[in-house]
């Protein structure tokens, strides 16, 4: 083990005997450094108190304050300062009190030199191993803490997956936890943070800013909260649940309105970062923590309707109108007032199918446009419907297309992601509608494709075998098609015919041989699919405006 470099301090009033026993030490082989000589023992305990060293060499007999009066006074304030004693043969009272002080090194004068440096060995071997023991106890000190953190993580971690199954009634009041919930609160809070850039995530620093989060929100609670529980879940919501005493309820308020400052602070260096905490309620039993979670949840997302960076109590929103902290927003819903609590996009769900498999984009668009109209429009709303819209779309997309694996799947998440992280309306309607625009577009892309697939196939075969006789029926064969199907297709995808196509061909091949090769024009025109010569040089002249051989003649 690589020693640390440790200190001494002598205390003696004989300066001749002081400076002996500082040049006796072997300073440079035990690792020690000699902080000095105080002169009598008021010094002593003064240097002592000022610079702790780990060594204090010391007299017994001395003016002021003597050697073991100077032991017990550091002894009460730094007992693991290590002292050796000096002392004469006719000190022996002062010797069997210095045992009952604990010293670590009893010698008699004159110093022997061997003796000196073997017992200072020793208690630098000692310092060592107490350094090594409390380095393993904070060891396994900081091990035990981050094993109960990971605990009280997956606890809570196991309870939020249980209320998205709906299973959490599972858990009994006299249930047993790893945590010791004593408090006669339970309350739950949703830290969401939005990055205004997901398309860049990077998730070593997510984690990190989650981490500090956790810590931030872990040291504001512990002096008013009984237990905290906290973990991180999809699209940087940071949960806490935390327990605590009526009592502190006040407390607890101006912790939390401390942890979004903290927070808020913290995120200025990170730029794309913005926090919002909804607070869920306060609950007398655990059992009923998954409502606090549910409700902080529902705060959080309806930051998109009240705005970002503040926070918002599930409390105030009073059923559906969105009133926040400090008498913001709006009243609460007067009897037969409009209220809309519940997704339009039920309802418009099959009308919006309808355009998918139309290709229809511009339409879906303006669907998309009046399901948000609609939110907007409602004199009282829950916001947080705003998010479980983009949920519904996203699915009844990408249902549609059936995307469950590869680059689909990959592009359902990402679009997830990326509403989740949008604080504003306007902002996460445009992004659905580029989503369908871009999907329906990619769709219509690929049904051209696959249309014309068929003419490819055909042109290609031509483009190889012009010279071969080739009629309609063997091109619809070749393609699996029926003829005169087939026959509509190539004109729709071509402007021309399939004669006139395989014509041109023909007479663009005829043209080439003409120019390049001395062939005669009857061999051209067998080459290129003409067994009569007569009738090859009628069509060539109707094609290119002048017999063959003149064509010859004139591009020679």
């Amino acid at each position: 083990m690589e020693r640390t470099a440790r200190t001494i301090l002598i205390v003696e009033d004989e300066e001749r005997i002081a400076q002996l026993i500082r040049k006796l030490i072997h300073l440079e082989e035990l690792g020690l450094s000699c902080q000095g000589i105080a002169k009598n023992g008021q010094e002593g305990y003064e240097t002592i108190m000022k610079d702790r060293p780990d060594i204090v060499i010391t007299d017994i007999r001395m003016p002021r304050i003597n050697g073991l009066d100077l032991i017990e006074m550091v002894r009460r304030q730094h007992p693991e300062i290590r002292f050796i004693v000096l002392s004469g043969y006719k000190e022996f009272e002062y010797a069997h009190r210095a045992l009952q002080y604990e010293v670590d090194g009893y010698l008699l004068k004159p110093i022997n030199e061997a003796e000196l440096n073997e017992t200072l060995s020793r208690i630098v071997g000692m310092l060592d191993a107490q350094k090594q023991a409390d380095q393993e106890a904070e060891k396994m000190q900081q091990e035990v803490k981050e094993s109960r953190q990971i605990i009280r993580r997956d606890f809570l971690r196991e309870i939020l997956e249980m209320e998205e199954s709906g299973a959490l009634d599972e858990l009994s009041e006299d249930g047993e936890y790893p945590v010791e919930m004593t408090g006669d609160r339970f309350r739950a809070i949703d830290i969401k943070l939005d990055n205004q850039h997901p398309e860049t995530e990077n998730r070593r620093e997510e984690k990190q800013i989650s981490a500090r989060v956790m810590s931030i929100v872990e040291k504001n609670l512990e002096a008013c909260a009984q237990e905290v529980l906290c973990c991180e879940k999809d699209a940087l919501h940071i949960y806490a649940l935390f327990n605590y005493h009526s009592e502190c309820a006040k407390d607890i308020r101006s912790a939390i309105s401390q942890i979004l400052s903290q927070i808020k602070e913290y995120l200025l260096r990170f730029e794309q970062y913005e926090a919002t905490i909804g607070i869920g309620g306060a609950k007398g039993q655990f059992s009923e923590t998954r409502l606090s979670i549910r409700e902080a949840n529902r705060a959080a997302a309806n930051r998109i309707g009240l705005g970002s960076g503040r926070l918002i109590y599930a409390e105030n929103l009073n059923g559906g109108a969105p009133k926040v902290q400090a008498g913001q927003g709006s009243t609460p819903a007067a009897p037969g007032s409009s209220v809309l609590r519940t997704s339009p996009v039920k309802n418009a769900a099959s009308h919006l199918q309808a355009l998918m498999e139309a290709r229809n984009h511009e339409e879906a668009s303006r669907v998309i446009r009046q399901l948000f109209e609609e939110v907007t429009a409602a004199e009282q709303v829950d916001y947080s419907i705003c998010y479980i819209m983009a949920e519904e779309l996203i699915a009844l997309l990408y249902d549609w297309m059936e995307g469950e694996e590869g680059e689909l799947a990959k592009k359902r998440r990402q679009i997830r992601l990326r509403c989740q992280h949008l604080n504003q309306i306007a902002a996460l309607r445009d992004c659905l509608i580029q989503e369908y625009t871009r999907c329906l577009e990619m769709m219509e892309e690929a049904d051209r494709s696959e249309s014309s697939r068929p003419v490819r196939i055909a042109k290609t075969y031509m483009d190889e075998h012009y010279s071969e006789k080739i009629v309609l029926e063997d091109l619809a064969a070749l393609v699996d098609l029926n003829p005169v199907y087939f026959s509509v297709l190539f004109k729709k995808e071509t402007d021309m015919n399939i004669s006139s196509y395989l014509k041109q061909i023909r007479m663009e091949k005829a043209k080439e041989l003409l120019r390049t090769t001395n062939e005669t024009i009857a061999a051209i025109g067998d080459s290129v699919g003409y067994r009569d010569s007569r009738h090859f040089s009628q069509s060539f002249t109707k094609y290119v405006g002048v017999k063959p051989a003149l064509y010859r003649r004139l591009h020679s």
